[in-house]
């Protein structure tokens, strides 16, 4: 019988700067227990107990931690533990303005197999899987993916995440020690994790009302400024103006 292996994360709360547990793994873990599997969940590096048992919560038996140095690439930690796994879950990113995503197309080179990215839902199909993917736009695709594959699990999957206080008290935490090996990565450019736009500045500083009279008052906007005139006349002036850009039709 297949196994399936999900890799999960603490992440850090951006307001009271708490870890906790990340939102897309857990959806990725909720999507791995659906299908009737054997689980695994792994974590690669230090992870806090109450994190973990937030994670067991989700009806997962067992977490392992794959403990390493701090500074020890996570990759070379989690490549000899998923040699031999057909099937690895992830998800996509650790939140939407934290992370890089790179993960799940990292691990996926260094193993040689295929990747999906922004998964929904998963079907078993025999020994492949029917996988519904996210596409811009709000578009949907269905892939027939053979194992092994790596798939990068959507925060957006139509999942309920459920917090089972018996399973997050009866789960096991096991710890092991892992001598990381080198793992080739592929090549890259490394950037900022979160790039600010950098904001459009006016060539003058004028107040609100002075902007407003040049948009009024300037000749280069084609514009006709009606100061005199009837109620009648202005308004078939306006309905001139309409008319000519084909605005109105009557």
């Amino acid at each position: 019988m297949s196994t399936i292996t999900v890799l999960v994360a603490p992440r850090t709360h951006p307001t009271s700067l708490r870890a906790t547990r990340c939102k897309a793994d857990a959806t990725a873990v909720a999507l791995g227990l659906e299908l009737g599997l054997p689980l695994r969940m792994l974590c690669a590096g230090s992870m806090a107990d109450s994190v973990a048992r937030d994670y067991l919560a989700l009806g997962a038996p067992k977490l392992e931690i794959l403990q390493c140095a701090d500074d020890a690439p996570l990759l070379d930690a989690l490549l000899p533990a998923l040699r031999d796994v057909p099937w690895v879950l992830t998800g996509t990113r650790s939140e939407a303005d934290q992370g890089t995503g790179v993960l799940p197309y990292a691990l996926a080179a260094a193993l040689g197999r295929p990747v999906v990215t922004d998964v929904l839902a998963i079907e078993p199909d025999g020994a492949a899987w029917i996988v519904t993917q996210a596409l811009p736009k709000g578009a949907r695709r269905r892939l027939r993916v053979q194992a092994p594959a790596v798939l990068a699990v959507s925060a957006a999957a139509p999942l309920t995440l459920r917090h089972a206080l018996a399973d997050a008290v009866t789960g096991q935490i096991v710890h092991t020690a892992v001598t990381p090996t080198a793992a080739t990565a592929p090549a890259g450019q490394l950037v900022p994790t979160s790039k600010r736009r950098k904001l459009l500045e006016a060539k003058t500083v004028q107040s609100g009302h002075a902007r407003m009279l040049g948009a009024i008052e300037s000749p280069s906007t084609g514009g006709t400024v009606i100061q005199t005139g009837t109620p009648d006349s202005k308004a078939q002036a306006v309905l001139d103006y309409l008319r000519s850009h084909s605005l109105v039709s009557f």
